[in-house]
C-alpha cells in the first residue's frame, strides 16, 4: 500500500498506519483514472490483504484498471473476488525456447566470445529446453555457469533436476537453490544476510556493504599480510564489499536500479556518484534468502507469530513488544540488531534498550530508528565488540535531539557511526572531546555542524570520509591533523583562511593520499565564524598567502572530484595549470571573486561536469583556457554551467574546432554583459540561457554528415531562454525533431518564429511564452503533442497564440498570465478536451468561459484564479463535470458590494458541479454561486484575515457530510469557531493558525484526528497545556492535538 501511494505521489511516504495510508490514497486517486500493474503476485493465502488492498482503489474513476501478472490461478481468482468483478485472465506461456538460450547464453557467455566456447554451447542448449520457458531460471542459472566455464562442470549442472520449472514456483526455487549453493561460502553468508529486509527492499552499495563489514561478513586481509604482487594489494575493506556485491548481481542475485542524478544534484552533492543506484532482490530470491537463513535471520514485524529461534546471529525488529525482549534475552550469539521504534514513547524506548543491551553483549552491529528523543544507555560501552553504531529519526520536524554518552568512546572497535540529525542540532563542545578514542573509525556519518567540533581527528587514522572539517587557530583543530588520514577517500576543508603558514599546508600531504578521490577545498567563512574573527583575520585572507598555501595543497593524481570555494587569490593554483589531473572528472570553482583568469584546464582528459559560479574578476575566458596541446577542448565535458560572472564579456572558442564533442548539457546564468560563448555540438540535448547579453544563439558544431542536410536536425531536447533582452534569433536553419520542452520568457528583441519552425516539433510537451511581445507574427500551428501550455504578457501575439491551440486534445495543463484579452474565446476551450488543470493569473478578464464551453472538458480537474481583479462573475464553473479543487484568490470584484440585491445569480440549472477542496481568500466567496449551493466540499481552506470573524456557518452546514478538513490559514480577527462544531461527523482535521483573538473551544467532534491551533490565546495555551490544563480532557482523545 504504501509503495503504491508512493508511485502515485512521487514522494516518499511516512504515515504509519493501514487507515492513515487509506485515506490519502483515496483522495489522491477519487475521480481520477489510473492504471496500476501488479507484476509477479504470489500472495494467495488472505482475503483480507487482498480487500485491504483494493478498498481505496474502488474509488477511482470508471475506466480505471488493474493490470496484474501472478503464476497462480488461485491468486488470480482471490483478486477478483475482492475486487467483486469478474476477472478477465490471460494465460502466458514462457518464453520460446530459442529466445530463452539467446537469454541463458547472454548471462553465461557475459563478458567473453561464446563462439570460443562452441562446445558449452551445445550444453546450454540442452539446458534452455529443461528450464520450461522461465527467464528468471534462465538468467540465475547464466550467473552460475559465467564462472565455471569447463564442461563437467555444466555437464554435472545439467545432470541435476534443473527441469522442474514446470512445476511453478517449487521447480524455480529448485534453480535458484543450486546457483545459491554453488555460490562461495563467505557470498553465501551475505546473501542469507539480506532476508532481514523486507521483499523489494532498495538497498544502496554503501548501505548493504557497510553493514556486512559491521557484522563481520567481509573476509579482509590487511596490505601487510599479502603476498608481493596480490591482486588484493590495496583494496581496502570497503573494496572487497564491493566486490562481493558485484559478483553476486553478476550472478544475477541482485537486480540494480541505476537512474541518472539530475545536473543539480551533482553539482550540489560533490560526494555522491553520478548514478543513484539501488539494488532490489526478485521476490523468490528473497524468499530463498529467507529459507536458507532460518536459524540465522529473524525479521520481527506484524506478520511474526513464531519463536526467536536460541541459535539467530542477525535480528530486525519492527514490532517490539515485551515478548520479544523476552526472548532475545535467550540469543547468547546475536551479532546484529536492528529495531525501528514505532509506537513507544521516550520512556518506553530507553527501558527497552537498556534490558536488551544488558544481555546482547556480542552485538557488532545496533542501529536504531525511532520517533523520540530516545537516548542510548550509558552501559553501551559494554558492547566491547560492536562495530557499526547507528540512530536515524523517522521524523524529521523533531525539536531536539540526544547525542551518544559519552560511554560511547569506549567502544575501541567501532568503524561505523552514523547519527542522522535532521535539524542539525550541535551537542556542546565537551561531549566531543572523547571522539578521537574510536582510533579504528572508518565512517563517521553526521552532520557538518556535529564534524567540527570533534577535535584531533589526526587520531582517527582509519578514516575514510572526513565532511566539514573546519579549521580552527586551537589545538587539535589545525590542518595537520590531516595529516596522518592515510586512507582518506572523501575530504571537505573549510576555513583554510586559518592555516598559519605553508609548512602547516604541506605537512598534511594531500599528494601522498592515493586513495583521496574527491576533495573540496573553501575559505568561505560560517556564518558563526564571521562574529568571532580575531584582529589577524585580514592577514590569513591576504591573497599572497592564499595562493601559496592552495599550491602545498596539491592533491594525488588519483582524484576525480575537486571543488574550490571562496578562493581569495589571484592566480590559479601551479598543479591546476600543470594538467596533471588526469584522472579528474568533476570541477567546481565558485566564489573565488578575485580570480582574474580561469585556469587552463580545456585539455583535462576526463572532466565530464565543469561547473563555474560567481568569479567577478573575470572578464574574459580566451584560448589559453584551451591549453596549448592538441587536441583541444575537453574532449569528455558532459555539462558546462557557467553563472554569476557579471564582469565576462566573451568566453572565446577556436576556429573550426569541437571544443566540446561530448557535451550534452549547457547552462548560462547571470553574465548579463556576455556577448559571446564557444560553439557547442549539434548533438546537445539541453541547453538553458538566463539574464546574459548574447546576441545570438551558441554558434554549432556540425559533423560532415549533418552539414550536408539542407535543414540539419539538432538532438536538443530542453531549450530555456529567460531575460535576454538583445538575443535576436534562435537557431536558423536548423530543426528540432526531439524538442520537449520549449520556454522563452522576457526576450524583447525575439521577433517573429517562422511558422515552419513550429511545424519541425513533432515531440513538443511543453512550451512556455512569457513577456514576448514580437514573437509571433500571423497564424501558427503548435504540434498535436503538447501537453502543458504558459502564454504570458504577450500583447499582440496573445490572440495567434491563444488560436493555435485549437484542436490541441492532447493539452492537460493551460496556464494564462497577464493576458490582456478581456473574455476568452469559448470556441478555443471547448475544443481543448483533454485539459487537466487551468490556472488563470492576474488575466484582464471580466467574466470566464461560458457554461457550454467549460462543459465539454470533461477532464478537467483544477481550477486556480489568482489576482483577476476585474472578473466579475464566476458564471460558467457549473459547467465543469470533474471539477474537484477550485482556488481563488485576489479577485477584488468578485467580492465587492456582495449585498447589492442587483447581483445577478448564475443559471444553475443542469449544475453538475462536485468539488472536493476549495481554497479561497475571503468569506464572501461562499456567497456567489455556484459556490453557495455546493454540497460535497471534503477539504476547505481560507486565508481569512480580518474581515474573517466567524467561520460560515451556514455554508459548513450544508457541507457537514462531507466536510473533513478545515484549514484557516490566517485567523488573526476569527474570534470563535462554532458552537456546533460536535456535530461535524465527518471532520477528521481542523487547522487554524494566528488565532490569537479564540479564547475557548466548542466540543470537538468524536471523529477528530488532527487538531492544530497555532499562534492563539495564552488563555486558550494555558486551558488545554497537554496533561496539565484543566480542559485538556476535552481533546485528550484526539490523536495529534497541537495548542501552542
Amino acid at each position: 500500500m504504501r509503495k503504491i501511494l508512493q508511485e502515485v505521489t512521487g514522494e516518499k511516504i511516512n504515515i504509519e498506519g493501514l487507515s492513515s495510508l487509506h485515506k490519502v490514497l483515496k483522495e489522491k486517486l477519487s475521480s481520477k483514472t489510473f492504471l496500476l500493474v501488479l507484476d509477479d503476485v504470489w500472495n494467495d493465502h488472505s482475503v483480507e490483504d487482498w480487500d485491504n488492498l483494493v478498498r481505496p482503489l474502488r474509488y477511482g474513476k470508471k475506466g480505471s484498471k488493474i493490470l496484474m501478472t501472478t503464476r497462480m490461478q488461485s491468486v488470480a481468482d482471490l483478486a477478483a473476488r475482492a475486487m467483486q468483478k469478474e476477472g478477465q485472465f490471460m494465460r502466458l506461456s514462457g518464453l520460446e525456447e530459442t529466445n530463452l538460450l539467446v537469454m541463458l547464453n547472454s548471462y553465461a557467455f557475459f563478458g567473453v566470445n561464446h563462439d570460443d566456447y562452441r562446445n558449452l554451447q551445445q550444453i546450454s542448449k540442452q539446458m534452455a529446453g529443461k528450464l520450461c520457458g522461465s527467464p528468471l531460471a534462465a538468467k540465475v542459472l547464466g550467473g552460475l555457469l559465467n564462472s565455471k566455464r569447463d564442461s563437467s562442470t555444466w555437464n554435472r549442472i545439467l545432470a541435476t533436476n534443473i527441469n522442474n520449472t514446470e512445476q511453478g514456483k517449487e521447480g524455480i526455487m529448485m534453480v535458484l537453490r543450486l546457483s545459491y549453493q554453488h555460490l562461495q561460502t563467505h557470498l553465501q553468508a551475505c546473501f542469507r544476510y539480506c532476508s532481514l529486509f523486507h521483499k523489494d527492499y532498495e538497498f544502496t552499495k554503501k548501505e548493504l556493504v557497510y553493514l556486512w563489514m559491521g557484522s563481520g561478513l567481509i573476509q579482509y586481509v590487511a596490505d601487510d599480510m599479502m603476498p608481493e604482487g596480490s591482486s588484493k594489494k590495496n583494496m581496502m575493506p570497503e573494496d572487497v564489499g564491493m566486490e562481493y556485491l558485484d559478483t553476486l548481481t553478476m550472478k544475477s542475485f541482485f537486480d540494480i536500479k541505476l537512474r541518472p542524478r539530475s545536473c543539480r544534484a551533482i553539482k550540489c552533492n560533490l560526494f555522491d556518484e553520478y548514478y543513484e543506484e539501488k539494488y532490489v532482490m526478485h521476490d523468490l530470491l528473497h524468499e530463498l534468502a529467507r529459507s536458507a537463513s532460518v536459524n540465522e535471520c529473524v525479521r520481527i514485524d506484524r506478520k511474526f507469530s513464531g519463536m526467536v529461534p536460541k541459535t539467530v546471529r542477525h535480528m530486525y525488529i519492527e514490532l517490539m513488544s515485551p515478548t520479544v525482549v523476552e526472548q532475545i534475552s535467550q540469543v547468547k550469539k546475536l551479532r546484529t540488531l536492528i529495531m525501528q521504534f514505532q509506537d513507544q514513547d521516550q520512556a518506553g524506548e530507553e527501558l527497552i534498550l537498556r534490558k536488551v543491551l544488558s544481555v546482547a553483549k556480542s552485538l557488532r552491529v545496533l542501529s536504531l530508528i525511532t520517533n523520540s528523543t530516545c537516548k542510548l544507555p550509558n552501559t553501551v560501552n559494554a558492547m566491547v565488540h560492536l562495530r557499526y553504531l547507528s540512530v536515524i529519526w523517522g521524523r524529521k520536524n523533531m525539536k531536539q535531539f540526544s547525542w551518544f554518552p559519552l560511554s560511547v568512546y569506549k567502544l575501541y572497535h567501532l568503524e561505523i557511526m552514523k547519527f542522522d540529525n535532521p535539524q542539525l542540532t550541535v551537542p556542546v563542545k565537551g561531549e566531543m572531546e572523547g571522539a578521537c578514542n574510536l582510533v579504528n573509525l572508518r565512517h563517521l556519518q553526521l552532520s557538518y555542524g556535529i564534524m567540527a567540533m570533534i577535535p584531533d581527528v589526526g587520531k582517527l587514522t582509519s578514516l575514510c570520509e572526513l565532511y566539514g572539517f573546519r579549521i580552527q587557530q586551537q589545538r587539535g583543530y589545525t590542518i595537520c591533523e590531516l595529516k596522518n588520514l592515510k586512507n582518506i577517500c572523501h575530504l571537505h576543508i573549510s576555513g583554510l583562511d586559518k592555516v598559519n603558514s605553508t609548512e602547516e599546508a604541506t605537512e598534511v600531504m594531500l599528494d601522498q593520499k592515493e586513495k583521496l578521490s574527491a576533495v573540496t577545498f573553501s575559505w568561505s567563512p560560517r556564518p558563526e565564524d564571521l562574529l568571532n574573527l580575531g584582529s589577524n583575520s585580514s592577514d590569513s585572507c591576504d591573497p599572497s598567502k592564499a595562493e601559496q598555501i592552495l599550491d602545498k595543497l596539491q592533491p594525488h593524481p588519483n582524484i576525480c572530484k575537486l571543488k574550490i570555494q571562496g578562493y581569495p587569490g589571484s592566480r590559479s593554483p601551479c598543479w591546476l595549470e600543470s594538467l596533471k589531473l588526469i584522472n579528474l572528472t568533476y570541477l567546481c570553482l565558485c566564489d573565488c571573486k578575485v580570480l582574474q583568469r580561469l585556469p587552463p584546464i580545456g585539455q583535462l582528459p576526463s572532466l565530464q561536469y565543469l561547473y563555474i559560479s560567481n568569479m567577478e574578476s573575470v572578464n574574459r575566458v580566451d584560448s589559453s583556457f584551451y591549453g596549448s596541446e592538441k587536441p583541444y577542448g575537453l574532449q569528455s565535458l558532459k555539462v558546462l554551467e557557467i553563472e554569476d560572472m557579471p564582469s565576462c564579456t566573451e568566453w572565446v572558442g577556436l576556429d573550426d574546432v569541437n571544443l566540446f564533442p561530448r557535451l550534452d548539457t549547457l547552462i548560462v546564468r547571470n553574465c548579463e554583459k556576455l556577448r559571446r560563448v564557444p560553439s557547442v555540438p549539434i548533438s546537445i540535448q539541453h541547453v538553458e540561457i538566463h539574464f546574459t547579453g548574447l546576441r545570438d544563439m551558441p554558434p554549432l558544431s556540425v559533423t560532415s554528415n549533418a552539414s550536408s542536410s539542407s535543414s540539419p536536425a539538432m538532438s536538443l531536447s530542453k531549450l530555456v531562454i529567460s531575460r535576454c533582452p538583445d538575443l535576436a534569433t534562435l537557431w536558423q536553419g536548423y530543426s528540432l525533431p526531439a524538442l520537449e520542452e520549449l520556454s522563452i520568457q522576457q526576450c524583447a528583441s525575439l521577433s517573429c518564429l517562422q511558422e515552419d519552425f513550429f511545424c519541425s516539433l513533432s515531440t513538443l510537451k511543453t512550451f512556455e511564452i512569457v513577456k514576448c511581445p514580437n514573437l509571433m507574427r500571423g497564424e501558427i500551428r503548435l504540434p498535436p503533442t503538447l501537453g502543458s501550455f504558459t502564454l504570458g504578457w504577450c500583447s499582440s501575439a496573445e490572440s495567434p497564440l491563444f488560436k493555435s491551440l485549437l484542436g490541441l486534445k492532447s493539452l492537460k495543463r493551460l496556464y494564462l498570465d497577464g493576458c490582456a484579452m478581456l473574455s476568452l474565446p469559448s470556441d478555443v476551450f471547448a475544443c481543448l478536451t483533454g485539459l487537466t488543470d487551468i490556472m488563470f493569473v492576474g488575466c484582464a478578464m471580466t467574466s470566464l468561459p461560458s457554461t457550454a464551453a467549460f462543459a465539454g472538458l470533461t477532464s478537467l480537474e483544477n481550477l486556480a484564479i489568482w489576482d483577476c481583479k476585474d472578473l466579475a462573475s464566476l458564471d460558467g464553473i457549473q459547467g465543469l463535470p470533474s471539477l474537484t479543487l477550485l482556488t481563488i484568490s485576489g479577485c477584488n470584484r468578485l467580492v465587492e458590494d456582495m449585498f447589492v440585491q442587483s447581483v445577478e445569480s448564475a443559471d444553475l440549472s443542469g449544475c453538475t458541479l462536485e468539488l472536493r477542496e476549495l481554497d479561497i481568500d475571503h468569506p464572501y466567496l461562499l456567497l456567489k454561486d455556484p459556490l453557495q449551493s455546493i454540497t460535497s466540499v471534503k477539504r476547505f481552506r481560507i486565508s481569512g484575515g480580518p474581515e474573517l470573524t466567524l467561520l460560515p456557518e451556514e455554508w459548513l452546514l450544508r457541507n457537514c457530510q462531507a466536510l473533513e478538513e478545515i484549514v484557516v490559514t490566517n485567523a488573526s480577527g476569527l474570534q470563535c469557531l462554532p458552537q456546533e462544531m460536535a456535530s461535524r461527523i465527518s471532520l477528521e482535521s481542523l487547522q487554524t493558525f494566528n488565532a490569537n483573538l479564540i479564547q475557548t473551544l466548542p466540543d470537538m467532534p468524536a471523529s477528530l484526528s488532527n487538531l492544530r491551533i497555532h499562534n492563539c490565546h495564552s488563555n486558550l495555551k494555558e486551558r488545554y497545556k497537554k496533561n496539565g490544563g484543566p480542559d485538556w480532557g476535552k481533546v485528550a482523545y484526539i490523536h495529534d492535538a497541537d495548542i501552542s
